[in-house]
């Protein structure tokens, strides 16, 4: 498998992404080629869908929001975003908060404050399964490729893990979870639970080269993968909070902390 960055100019609000990257393209004189996997930072889809929001518009804030700033030392107007921006608030602690945002849970509803300009912040990517579909469609036919994968990509923290680990947002072209459920280990023995994130695995490898500082490299090619190339995938990669091992264990322990400490929230 081979990993190379692609630099594009600063992308602004509202900029035709696609455009750029063909354009950049033919410019460094490349292609993409059959069965590359194309991972695009979520933050540039963002910019250029015109998620990007200026704090100083940010004039109504609500009881709720005033109340979480207070508590997690936080700017009351990043927090008027959050609540507006989530599906749910599952809590938080000292300048962040953990919350839901469709089917995953992101710090600050995945708001971020880097590389987004003077007092600005760029919001989380909308429509981010029918934009990956839209981009997988479009890269394919300008190059005429059979095989294509398109990965919408962000970064997260593991629980009881320094540092963050890559995510796949959306994908398009290509199974995003392996199933290995019933394959046989090295004893013969039948796996009883495996699925293999390799959507998830592939954007981890893609976060060595996406720039997360200046380097301005958002997209990254991933050449010679092995996956299932398909326009029809079987599975998702989300998954129900009642089947997250996670969320199920730490409800529980906040349940019993809360019911012997009712001044936990």
């Amino acid at each position: 498998m081979y990993l190379f960055s692609l630099k594009l100019p600063v992308i602004k609000k509202n900029d035709l992404l696609l455009e750029i990257f063909f354009e950049t393209l033919k410019k460094e004189e490349k292609e993409v080629q059959e069965g590359d996997i194309i991972v695009i930072s979520e933050k540039v889809i963002a910019t250029a869908q015109g998620r990007v929001i200026n704090l100083s518009d940010i004039q109504k804030i609500s009881k709720r929001a005033i109340e979480l700033a207070e508590k997690y030392d936080m700017d009351e107007r990043i927090v008027e975003l959050i609540l507006r921006e989530s599906d749910m608030i599952l809590g938080g602690m000292r300048h962040v908060i953990l919350a839901q945002v469709n089917d995953i849970l992101i710090a600050n509803a995945g708001i971020d404050q880097s590389n987004a300009g003077e007092d600005n912040v760029v919001l989380f990517p909308k429509d981010q399964k029918k934009v990956v579909w839209e981009y997988y469609r479009k890269i394919r036919k300008k190059f005429n490729l059979k095989n294509l994968g398109v990965i919408i990509a962000d970064s997260r923290v593991q629980p009881l893990r320094k540092g963050t680990i890559g995510i796949a947002l959306a994908t398009a072209g290509f199974e995003p979870v392996e199933d290995c459920i019933g394959k046989p280990d090295l004893f013969g023995r039948p796996l009883e639970i495996t699925l293999r994130a390799v959507a998830d695995d592939l954007v981890s490898a893609a976060q060595f080269l996406l720039g997360e500082a200046d380097q301005q490299t958002p997209i990254v090619f991933i050449r010679n993968a092995n996956v299932e190339f398909t326009e029809n995938p079987n599975m998702t990669t989300g998954l129900p909070a009642e089947q997250c091992l996670y969320m199920n264990i730490f409800s529980k322990y906040l349940l019993k902390k809360e019911k012997n400490d009712p001044n936990i929230s």
